[in-house]
Parts: C-alpha cells; structure tokens; sequence
C-alpha cells in the first residue's frame, strides 16, 4: 500500500545520491563540475524543478551538468515508487544546491585542490501541502583544473 511518509526518506536519498560519488561525469564528479563552473560564472546556487527537469541559472548549465540533472530527475520517479509511495503524492520537488565561493581551504590528501563547502537542499511538497525538507552540507573540490 503506498503511502506519504516515505517521502521523507526520498528528499534525504535523492539528494544524497545526487551529491554523492555515484554522479560522475566524463572526468569529475557532477560537484566538480558544478563547482568548477560557478567559479568561472561566479553563480554559486543551482535550483532544479526535479519534476519538471528545468534547471537554472543558465550559466552554471555546461552540457555535463544538464546530462546530469536530466539522468537523475529521469530516476526521481523510480525511487518514489520504490519507496513504497507515489508520484501522485508528489506536488513539487526542488533541489537548491549553494556553495560558499568566498570560503576555500586545502583539500586535506592534496593541498594543490581548493575546497568549497555547499549545502544541498531538497523539499517535496505533497498533495496535502505537506513539506518534507532534507538538507546536505559538506565540502568540494573540482578534481579537474
């Protein structure tokens, strides 16, 4: 029986796969990218209608990232259903990833890399206009240069 409350685990799972070391890309990692372009763009927030695929601001959509974003709004709807609920349950979801461009330190195994922290913030909002809010926080680094 589906049903709302797995929702909850889908802002956390969504976001944390996104983020993480399964979204590679040619020759980095889709933050890598990310972060990358928003140096050279000085646009530090990328905002994803998970739902509707549209991603924004332009300049921080190399190729790389918008294959990205396209792959894994493809998959959101498999991991509601898997969760043990519905799309149908689902009104909107976003995800708003920021990094602190005026914030760097080393990377502790290779101090030639610059890190960045950056949060990553996912909200469904439901049916019932229930809002169901998980946010990620951590530390980047391009590995390509």
């Amino acid at each position: 029986m589906t049903s709302h409350k797995p929702l909850k685990s889908v802002s956390h799972n969504f976001g944390h796969s996104f983020i993480s070391l399964m979204n590679y890309i040619n020759d980095d990692y889709f933050m890598g990218h990310l972060l990358k372009q928003a140096r050279k763009t000085k646009c530090n927030k990328l905002t994803v209608d998970i739902l509707k695929n549209i991603a924004e601001p332009t300049e921080l959509l190399t190729d790389q990232i918008k294959s990205s974003i396209e792959y894994w709004t493809k998959w959101f709807p498999t991991l509601v259903e898997s969760s043990g609920s519905t799309l149908d349950y689902v009104s909107s979801a976003t995800m708003t990833i920021e990094f602190d461009l005026q914030q760097t330190r080393p990377y502790e195994s290779n101090s030639d890399y610059l890190e960045s922290p950056f949060t990553c913030e996912i909200v469904i909002i439901d049916d019932r206009n229930k809002e169901y809010k998980h946010k990620h926080e951590g530390w980047w680094f391009p590995e390509t240069k």
